[in-house]
């Protein structure tokens, strides 16, 4: 997972093909989505089953990897955080 999670930032800071700020950007809101996607479902496993779980992290920082892929462009941190919650929280329940 934590392979994957470096992999992903070539594949949506690289989709560019450029060096520039939104490149930049890019990167930041892949971070962002996904840290906070691991985070959410941290926090909705510990509420719903009482712990939370190493496996259920990484489950959630992949989503948060999927969820931010179209959208790594175009959105800000801000986006990226709701786009994380979304997906984390979202997923444990999918």
């Amino acid at each position: 997972a934590s392979m994957l999670w470096v992999g992903w930032f070539g594949f949506n800071a690289g989709s560019e093909l450029a060096a520039d700020t939104t490149t930049g950007m890019a990167m930041l809101v892949t971070q962002i989505a996904t840290a906070t996607a691991a985070l959410a479902w941290m926090v909705v496993e510990w509420i719903t089953h009482g712990k939370p779980s190493i496996l259920g992290m990484i489950t959630g920082a992949v989503a948060g990897l999927v969820a931010i892929t179209p959208a790594s462009g175009t959105v800000g941190p801000q986006g990226a955080l709701l786009i994380g919650v979304a997906a984390g929280a979202g997923c444990v329940f999918a």
